[in-house]
């Protein structure tokens, strides 16, 4: 990470921060998690990469999940010009979308 840094090397920084965060959430350190995973979109919204964007919302959603932190709605929702309630919204989507997922996964195996 530090050569990334010394670099300027910020479109890198973005996946590296990424990996670290998922890293904190497996370790159920969501302050780490948070703020990793914080600077990883506020990178990759920097550079418009929808595609990652969109893979570290969900992983952000799955934080808030686990850890109820409101800073990491305000803090987000501030990167992506969204209000935080509207970020709650599509957090709660995401959520509704897995447990749909999952289920169509256990009906699918027990056939």
């Amino acid at each position: 990470m530090g050569i990334y840094i010394e670099y300027g090397a910020r479109y890198e920084q973005a996946s590296t921060y990424g990996q670290m965060g998922i890293l904190a959430q497996e370790l159920e350190d969501f302050e780490s998690a948070k703020t990793n995973l914080l600077q990883a979109l506020a990178i990759f919204a920097e550079f418009d990469d929808r595609h990652s964007l969109g893979i570290v919302f969900r992983i952000l959603a799955s934080v808030y999940q686990q850890s109820q932190d409101e800073d990491l709605i305000a803090e987000a929702a501030t990167i992506l010009n969204v209000t935080p309630t509207e970020l709650k919204e599509l957090f709660g989507s995401i959520e509704e979308r897995v447990e749909t997922r999952h289920a169509l996964s256990v009906q699918k195996a027990g056939s």
